[in-house]
């Protein structure tokens, strides 16, 4: 489940900085674009989308990538994880 997948991943990474970057921005962005805004390489930015995608959090399209979580959901993981 999609839930699950978001639920493991670390706050810390890239790959959840990715995340939520694209979640709140909520349109579809470049891997050059992402990488601008947070401070990385184009080549971590790459690598973490791929893992995402492969996750099912994030789905790539023509013109860059979109967060298929949401806003929202992220907000229940960080009250979660805060909780715990």
């Amino acid at each position: 489940m999609i839930q699950d997948k978001l639920e493991a991943l670390d706050p810390k990474t890239s790959a959840y900085k990715i995340l939520c970057h694209l979640a709140f921005k909520g349109c579809i962005l470049k891997p050059s674009e992402i990488a601008l805004a947070l401070g990385e390489n184009n080549s971590t930015v790459r690598a973490r989308l791929a893992e995402l995608k492969k996750q099912g959090l994030v789905d790539s399209k023509p013109d860059g990538y979109i967060s298929m979580i949401s806003p929202y959901d992220l907000i229940l993981k960080i009250y979660r994880d805060l909780k715990n």
